[in-house]
């Protein structure tokens, strides 16, 4: 694979080729057997893009996966990149490209966004960019994606609180086009939730594959995907082929510069107009009272999957790893979930250090002593995700076990309880919860990711961001849904991580964070001498919360 991409760095003058994680949908969660950054270093995490050159390969990573990139790529070919908290991948990248060098990329895997910020870097180094309109690791390997035969489903206005029609009004409303002018839509989330539409065919994602043309009078909807039914008065379907024909037929054409693929760009370059932001991004993320109350119903399914593992984590001995984690997925399917919104991370002892681990062994039993560390997510009806994380002890805990996850514990109680005005940002939850960590005394373990991320169609929504990086530093608002899920890791000990998936809400005129997730705290790894009083509270309010409901 490396000798043969190394060819084609000389056949198309290359000095440097970026290898994507993506596909041209520029999707989060891509399928292994699609994603060209696999075949190239063997890391199998969600996200993380390749540099090669003549000499050497550099596979990018951020803090979730540090330990889980350096068990993956073979260190003889591959250096990983460890991006820290604060660490761009884009400057990073950028560092590595000698001056007067010409960057490959795939066109219609980078975003117009990232390109822009590439060109800006680049051009202080006299470098070039050149873009390919192939994908060079297809010509070597065969990458494809699953196909199990599901159609388009629509789901009910009951879910989604607005039918396809009223999004379609609501958003021209906002976009205001003239006769002359059309809104291109490429970002598979955005196009589920304007279309009320969802399937089931890519593992992880309840998105269908397609592109959107919007103008005055009605929506395109570019499609290879079968529908049952029509989608509303103002939708029309084409297959996705006719994209780029009608593209280059409209007089202006108004897009977002952070969804839209570089070769998608190029069809409507001269006549294009930016976006003042993705409209239809900020209409999905605040969430109406019908989407909250699916929520609601999705997680009491999700709290059932999740007391049936802690229960069987407790009581059954000679446990695996995989063992659990198809009880997961079983207990999903048990509980009417459509598939999982994302692969299980089930790791058990020194393995519940990797942030991501997401290939549980048959040959890793669960021993009395072990984390076992769970994050799981279904998706349901509604397509939407749901998403928990809980750590367990099996047995007894150490001192060191107990004070780990009561300091993740008390990370997620003030961040959880904090205050909330009409100005506060998820960068505010993610300072409260590192500041615990920082008094700890804890510093030999990392907390190398975010405190949460907004949850939606897909698992991971922007906005809301609950991170210490500059996109945490937008304004909470009333029905965003995000995660709060505090960790510390230390390699070769293990990890806890705490993760509830909640809302913003108001209670007698104040705003409120509620959880949608109730499952209970492990009482026997709780050191009681490390919370205060009110953190005691908050605890006893949560736990009796649960016991109330059975």
């Amino acid at each position: 694979m490396i000798k043969k991409l190394r060819e084609i760095l000389e056949e198309q003058k290359l000095d440097y080729l970026l290898i994507n994680s993506t596909d041209e949908f520029l999707v989060e969660y891509n399928e292994l057997s699609n994603c060209a950054r696999y075949f190239v270093t063997g890391f199998s995490g969600s996200t993380g893009d390749v540099l090669l050159s003549k000499e050497n390969i550099w596979q990018f990573v951020d803090g979730r996966y540090h330990e889980q990139a350096d068990n993956q790529v073979d260190h003889k070919t591959t250096t990983v990149v460890k991006l820290q908290l604060g660490q761009t991948f884009s400057s990073e990248l950028i560092k590595r490209i000698e001056p007067h060098s010409t960057l490959g990329i795939v066109s219609k895997k980078v975003s117009l966004n990232f390109y822009n910020i590439l060109k800006s870097g680049l051009s202080k180094k006299q470098c070039k960019i050149k873009g390919l309109d192939f994908e060079p690791v297809e010509k070597i390997a065969n990458l494809k994606t699953s196909d199990n035969g599901e159609n388009i489903q629509k789901i009910s206005t009951d879910i989604s609180g607005l039918n396809a029609d009223e999004k379609y009004k609501k958003l021209i409303r906002k976009i205001r086009l003239n006769n002359d002018q059309c809104y291109i839509e490429t970002n598979l989330e955005n196009i589920a939730y304007l279309t009320n539409c969802r399937q089931y065919k890519t593992p992880y994602s309840s998105t269908f594959k397609a592109k959107v043309i919007i103008t005055k009078k009605y929506a395109t909807v570019y499609t290879d995907e079968k529908i049952n039914r029509t989608i509303g008065e103002y939708y029309e379907i084409k297959p996705l082929k006719e994209f780029e024909k009608d593209c280059k037929k409209s007089k202006q054409v108004i897009f977002n510069k952070a969804t839209i693929n570089y070769y998608d760009f190029s069809l409507i370059k001269r006549k294009s107009i930016e976006a003042k932001y993705d409209f239809i991004k900020e209409m999905k993320a605040i969430k109406n009272d019908s989407e909250i109350n699916h929520f609601k119903q999705n997680f009491e399914k999700t709290d059932n999957v999740v007391n049936k593992i802690s229960e069987l984590i407790k009581n059954k001995n000679n446990l695996t790893e995989k063992a659990i984690s198809d009880e997961v997925e079983n207990e999903y399917l048990k509980q009417g979930a459509k598939q999982l919104s994302f692969k299980t991370i089930l790791a058990a002892g020194t393995n519940s250090s990797i942030i991501h681990y997401s290939n549980p062994s048959e040959k890793v039993k669960i021993k009395n002593g072990d984390f076992v560390l769970l994050d799981c997510g279904g998706h349901f009806d509604g397509g939407y995700s749901t998403d928990i994380t809980r750590t367990f002890v099996k047995g007894e805990p150490t001192a060191l076990q107990k004070k780990v996850y009561t300091t993740v514990l008390k990370m997620f109680l003030n961040a959880y309880n904090s205050k909330i005005t009409s100005r506060t940002s998820g960068f505010t939850l993610d300072k409260i919860a590192r500041k615990i960590h920082k008094q700890s005394g804890l510093s030999d373990f990392n907390f190398n990711h975010g405190l949460g991320h907004g949850v939606g169609i897909n698992v991971h929504e922007n906005p809301p961001t609950i991170s210490c990086g500059q996109s945490g530093k937008r304004i909470l608002k009333e029905n965003m849904v995000f995660t709060i899920e505090p960790g510390l890791y230390k390699a070769g000990f293990g990890g806890v991580r705490l993760e509830n998936t909640v809302y913003l809400t108001r209670i007698n005129s104040e705003l409120k964070i509620q959880s949608l997730s109730h499952v209970p705290f492990q009482e026997n790894a709780i050191d009681y001498n490390l919370l205060n009083k009110q953190e005691k509270q908050w605890l006893k309010n949560w736990q009796e919360y649960k016991q109330c409901k059975k």
